[in-house]
């Protein structure tokens, strides 16, 4: 049960005793003490009732969040914050921090927030440095919907503590964004509802919130929440570089925007340029902000930017995003020559312009970690699937497609579709049997980037929730013998999707069904209807809009609630779309980030390719946080470490074409696998190769010997210490489906297999392990005369229907247990006496710590076969196959490479994207490509 609001105010009158500025307690110290403090103020609380709380404290104290790691470049910088810390005075940080207390956030959190925040404030440059120009550039990597935005608040209140005088957030690249960006400015900075400032009311009756009902500190407000910056605001009467308060701007990334606010500032400082210390963050910096055209002329919102930060003589840029692959590829040399509009009658200026240089960030990147208490790509699109994933919306795809026209019809919802919707009204009917109180509750709809479309499904959600709340009201109110199919078919949903929900009954959700069921509807949010949604909210007053922003929704859109945007309390998300590029799709995963007492209630639809998209996504950027850790570990700078990104076979590009223009692909040599599983799940479609493959299984066990085969843990027959050369000779015969040269186990024009070139630089090469794989579920299948398994099943194996080939469900040959299976129960056991954890401190899955723990390779050989064939996922490309379609497969478990190693076999290594810093350090020299336009460039 959820604490009252008696012990909910003594919770947070406990946690605020942690933060005191003259005395903080320790947890300790607060566990001994809550009762004494209870007897003096909460006299009310029973001795029960204190315990409740001190379990709750005692639950979030177990909630980390780590430091994180910085890569900084010593030679632009040098720390100050130590050396000032004892003599300023962190009135905003202070009323900040007290603020997350109200908020009930994990008083561990708060303190790395503290930490963290002194060393990002640091990185930004000490704003007392009054000798020289410094303009500095750096990234702050972050997770999806994991709190960004409160780190860079909390950094920008120490900031303007530390003596910054101006600010400038672009805070997206839609109003809805930056309106957001403004409302969590107003509470957690400002400390004033913007909204209200522009009612027409006096200055004395603007409302207070946030921040400003902790401490009255001012700041000119440049901006509000409904009024970008504009020369003809109330606000531009201010002469502020003279009046001593500090400045903020949150404003949207357009070019427009961004020249009139540098036109503002520059006729506010003397000689066009100020002397006082600035900061521009970029909210989503790799969205817009990177240059996509040439050097020489770089798109119009690139220019700005750089423009803007030159106004000042210490500037400092702050980019921010959790998918940085495009900032990473920013060209580090590039610059161009900046000349000054001349005003309308002016001649042009004599003389060289400006040399600005680009975004790439040069000084440092920090890499930021979330609390243990988020759940983002890791989380859900781990290799065995996670429960709240639900793949089966091919009744979606037939209706809408994923490719389809503007203006394409849809007459009708898909069931899937149908049954999410009742999975949030049930969902929410839960929360608030829990809560005992009214949250936010959203659901996400994107199943189109068309707004015609958007405005048609809607139009259907809407009817189908009036049809399903009134069947609710029509017959859950009332106790009947028999009830409709449409009401049946809630109470079928509740038992078969909840089953994991044990602390509610039906009984109980069906009462709350009746009573919130007309509370919800349908939000469409996209371009047409930004302005009738900002009126609507206008019109409102200020408990009106609180009530409004905790009503449920369903909400519709396409690509505008795909970056950037949250939508509080999200439960259900029903995502049919497949973005083809890496940094998009990771930032339409809308439902990472907290679910505090509703984790349980998250369910996600999508098709299986964008799963499988989403768990390759959550490969390579744990590799490129990893990268970067090791950059500090090593001393390195952004400047003299090359970046690169794993680009996979068959997968999204990680940026848009023209955002990687500056960028090569390294196809050097061997391919480098390590740590991870290489498998054949593309296959041959012709049957005398598949015979041939079959042969060379067969031939392999002859050349081992029947009698040294040994029994591995999972059961299956092995052989161990085999020669590399037996291995390769092996693979002479054995190929998958025909490809391109990407395609580890598809033959090349010079008769080998890509995938071999890895076998010398694996660790323990001259000692592999070959296992023939029985999958416990399948029918016999004989290898050779006296070696038989059972065939792994896979019913929705596919046949493409350009060339024939067979590609396996999922893009998968193995299983989750099929690595571990193939130790030794010596070697197991000495595996599982070696507990290996996460970054987060979790366990790892055990083919993750099979990975991490075996020191040399593993060859594992599969016999696969479709008993029942069924629909593959992508039957756009795909049809069924034929009854008992038996195939051979192989998947390699490469061991995990010490940082030598690495360094060694990369020099080498194939298909990565990598940056201009990492293709010098090879080759010496830079070569430009063509540009390809996407629609982002010159907004």
């Amino acid at each position: 049960m959820p604490l009252n609001d008696r012990q909910t105010d003594f919770k947070r009158y406990l946690k605020d005793q942690l933060f005191n500025t003259v005395r903080p307690l320790t947890f300790d110290e607060l566990e001994t003490k809550a009762a004494g403090l209870a007897s003096l103020l909460f006299e009310d609380l029973t001795p029960i009732e204190i315990g409740e709380v001190l379990q709750e404290l005692t639950e979030e104290n177990a909630v980390e969040m780590a430091l994180g790691d910085s890569i900084v470049d010593p030679a632009t910088f040098r720390p100050w914050i130590a050396q000032r810390r004892q003599e300023v005075e962190t009135k905003r940080w202070n009323a900040y921090e007290k603020l997350l207390v109200t908020r009930d956030w994990e008083a561990n959190v708060i303190r790395t927030l503290d930490s963290q925040t002194d060393d990002i404030v640091e990185l930004l440059g000490n704003p007392m440095q009054v000798d020289g120009t410094w303009p500095r550039r750096g990234l702050l990597m972050g997770e999806v919907q994991s709190g960004k935005t409160a780190t860079y608040l909390g950094v920008l209140n120490k900031a303007l503590d530390y003596g910054y005088q101006v600010i400038i957030v672009i805070g997206g690249h839609t109003e809805d964004l930056r309106q957001q960006t403004q409302t969590r400015f107003d509470t957690d900075l400002l400390g004033i509802d913007s909204e209200t400032w522009e009612d027409g009311i006096s200055n004395a009756a603007i409302r207070n919130v946030g921040v400003g009902e902790i401490h009255r500190l001012r700041a000119h407000l440049m901006t509000t929440v409904r009024h970008d910056f504009s020369k003809s605001k109330r606000g531009s009467s201010i002469t502020w570089v003279e009046g001593g308060l500090p400045t903020v701007f949150i404003t949207k990334k357009t070019p427009s925007l961004l020249d009139n606010i540098r036109t503002y500032i520059k006729s506010q400082a003397p000689g066009g340029r100020l002397d006082i210390p600035l900061i521009v963050v970029d909210d989503e910096s790799d969205w817009g902000s990177p240059n996509t055209r040439d050097k020489a002329d770089p798109t119009s919102v690139n220019k700005a930017i750089r423009a803007l930060l030159d106004i000042s003589t210490r500037s400092s840029y702050l980019a921010i995003t959790a998918t940085p692959f495009a900032n990473i590829f920013i060209d580090d040399q590039a610059s161009f020559e900046f000349v000054e509009k001349p005003k309308r009658g002016e001649p042009v200026a004599d003389g060289p312009g400006t040399v600005l240089h680009d975004l790439f960030p040069s000084d440092y990147i920090r890499v930021m970690s979330p609390p243990t208490t988020y759940r983002g790509i890791g989380t859900y699109f781990p290799e065995v699937g996670h429960a709240a994933i639900t793949t089966e919306v091919d009744d979606c795809l037939e209706i809408i497609p994923i490719k389809h026209k503007n203006h394409h019809p849809v007459s009708a919802l898909p069931e899937s579709m149908e049954t999410a919707i009742i999975e949030f009204l049930l969902g929410t009917a839960v929360r608030r049997l829990r809560d005992q109180r009214v949250k936010a509750a959203s659901m996400l709809i994107n199943v189109s980037r068309f707004k015609s479309v958007e405005r048609q499904v809607s139009e259907l959600v809407d009817d189908f929730l009036r049809r399903t709340a009134a069947i609710i009201l029509g017959e859950f109110a009332r106790q009947a013998a028999t009830r409709s199919v449409a009401a049946q078919r809630v109470q079928d949903i509740w038992d078969v999707h909840f089953a994991n929900v044990s602390d509610v009954e039906w009984n109980q959700v069906s009462e709350k069904l009746v009573e919130i069921a007309p509370e919800f509807r349908v939000d469409l949010i996209n371009g047409d209807t930004a302005k009738e949604r900002a009126k609507r909210r206008k019109l409102m007053t200020v408990a009106e809009r609180q009530a409004d922003d905790l009503v449920p929704k369903v909400v519709v859109g396409g690509d505008i609630l795909s970056r950037g945007l949250t939508l509080d309390g999200l439960q259900v998300s029903y995502f049919v779309r497949e973005p083809r590029t890496m940094d998009t799709l990771m930032q339409m995963g809308r439902w990472f980030g907290y679910r505090p007492r509703f984790d349980d209630l998250v369910r996600i639809w999508m098709p299986e390719t964008t799963r499988a998209d989403f768990i390759h996504s959550a490969e390579v950027t744990d590799e490129l946080r990893e990268t970067l850790i090791d950059m500090k570990a090593r001393g390195l700078t952004p400047k003299d470490f090359g970046l690169r990104v794993r680009v996979h076979p068959d997968s999204v590009d990680i940026v848009a074409k023209n955002k990687g223009r500056d960028t090569e692909f390294v196809e050097i040599g061997p391919i480098v696998w390590e740590n991870r599983l290489a498998e054949s799940y593309d296959l041959t479609g012709d049957d005398d190769v598949d015979r041939a493959n079959q042969a060379a299984v067969a031939s392999l066990i002859d050349q081992l010997g029947a009698d040294e085969a040994v029994k591995t843990s999972g059961g299956f027959a092995a052989w161990q210490n085999v020669p590399l050369d037996t291995v390769l000779g092996f693979f002479q015969t054995f190929q998958g489906a025909p490809g391109p040269a990407t395609q580890p186990f598809s033959r090349g024009s010079d008769g080998t297999l890509p995938i071999t070139d890895a076998f010398t630089v694996a660790p323990g090469s001259d000692r592999w392990s070959v296992v023939l794989v029985s999958s416990g579920e399948g029918k016999p299948y004989k290898f050779a005369k006296d070696f038989e398994v059972t065939m792994s099943v896979r019913n929705k194996m596919g046949r493409s229907r350009l060339d024939r080939h067979i590609r396996l469900d999922r893009r998968r040959v193995s299983t989750a247990g099929d690595v571990v299976g193939s130790l030794l129960p010596s070697e197991r056991e000495a595996m599982q006496a070696e507990p290996r954890f996460t970054r987060g401190g979790k366990p790892m899955s055990s083919q993750a710590r099979t990975l991490a723990w075996i020191n040399h390779p593993i060859l594992m050989i599969y016999a696969v076969t479709a008993e029942k064939p069924a629909a593959p996922q992508d039957s756009s490309d795909l049809s069924q196959v034929e009854a008992g379609l038996t195939r051979v497969a192989v998947a390699i478990a490469f061991p995990k490479m010490s940082q030598e190693q690495i360094e060694e076999a990369t020099r080498d290594s194939k298909t990565y994207q990598v940056n201009q810093v990492y293709w010098r350090a090879y080759n010496g020299f830079v070569e430009d490509e063509g540009d390809d336009e996407v629609d982002e460039n010159d907004v």
